[in-house]
């Protein structure tokens, strides 16, 4: 036992000694986790519990993978439409029902006694012209994660979804959500480490990158054979802990952004709709025909960073190749000035294609 561990810990750790089944032993790896000892001396046994959980993450879900078609009929899929897809999430009683009646075209049934909404329910929010799919999610209590409530289904969803609204009334409720989406391998407003590791037919494991490692090399080959890795190049290019590395390993996780919204009196239903569709992390686009004015009612969402040529394509697949110049209004020097097809626009520029 590690010096200083609560009482907390020491209880997690009897019952992953006494656990049978994957699932159980994987549930008290992440209590050990969340009641480990926060201060530095304890970083490595923090991450050879974090390694655990990564190896048993694995095994888990190549079992999944097994009886994925059986759980097939079993599971909630709502299919995507409109610029993205954006779940409501929260525990019962915060605002989830009354906040998808401000933001989209939809109205539920708001109640005071929880467990009101007892389906997901779908609307569309409308951003400047671009249609955000929004789904209320039924309510998700401590234990979502083990199944309770329905728990692991409803979170599905938000493994399907391209962003998360989280509603709350107070920090431990938004905590509860945030840990309950953790367990099942959803991490949130977050990026996955800049740690990339490419199979190789060469023999050995290359590393680039050793000035950002904090473990030896010794100690990063050893974990990556501990995963069936022996042949790889690694790319590192930030600081790289046991941690990091078994985050990157454990290929079920998510990483999606999300906004928390506080059930209030105070609602800003414009900046709420404003930072929700910059979840998706797209920007819009206007597009106008030459010695016409540009059409606002239904511009193109796309991803940041597209080019001329992206969005050309997106529009037509042939478009790109047969465009002779193009104007852009907005990010440019000047208005209208002509740009190549690799230019990178900015939200809310005006294109006209020729």
């Amino acid at each position: 036992m590690p010096i200083n561990a609560s009482i907390e810990f020491e209880k997690a750790k009897a019952k992953f000694d006494l656990a049978e089944t994957p699932s159980e032993k994987l549930a008290a790896l992440q209590e050990m986790r969340s009641t480990a000892p926060a201060h530095k001396g304890a970083e490595k046994l923090r991450a050879e519990i974090t390694l655990k959980i990564s190896r048993i993450k694995k095994d888990m879900e190549k079992q999944k993978q097994q009886d994925k078609k059986a759980a097939a009929g079993h599971s909630i899929n709502i299919r995507k439409e409109g610029a993205g897809q954006i779940v409501i999430l929260g525990m019962p009683n915060t605002g989830k029902s009354h906040l998808l009646n401000k933001i989209s075209n939809v109205q539920v049934e708001e109640a005071p006694y929880p467990f009101t909404t007892s389906k997901p329910e779908i609307g569309t929010m409308d951003y400047k012209g671009a249609k955000v799919q929004i789904i209320e999610v039924p309510a998700i209590i401590k234990e979502s994660s083990k199944g309770k409530a329905n728990g692991t289904k409803l979170l599905g969803l938000a493994r399907n979804a391209d962003a998360i609204i989280i509603t709350y009334k107070k920090e431990t409720e938004k905590e509860i959500v945030v840990n309950e989406l953790k367990n099942v391998g959803i991490i949130v407003n977050r990026k996955k480490p800049k740690i990339e590791i490419k199979i190789s037919t060469y023999k050995n494991i290359t590393i680039s990158g050793k000035q950002h490692l904090k473990m030896s090399e010794k100690e990063l080959e050893s974990i990556l054979k501990s995963f069936g890795i022996h042949h790889a190049s690694v790319l590192l290019e930030e600081e790289t802990t046991i941690e990091k590395l078994a985050e990157v390993l454990d290929t079920g996780l998510e990483y999606k952004n999300c906004l928390f919204v506080k059930n209030d009196a105070q609602l800003d239903i414009d900046e709420i709709k404003k930072q929700s569709f910059f979840l998706l992390e797209k920007i819009l686009i206007y597009t106008k025909r030459p010695g016409k004015e540009p059409d606002f009612t239904d511009p193109l969402a796309v991803d940041k960073k597209s080019t001329i040529k992206s969005v050309a394509e997106q529009i037509h697949k042939d478009l790109a190749k047969k465009l002779k110049f193009v104007k852009v209004w907005g990010s440019t020097k000047f208005p209208g000035q002509r740009v190549s097809k690799s230019y990178s626009l900015q939200n809310e520029d005006i294109i006209e294609l020729n």
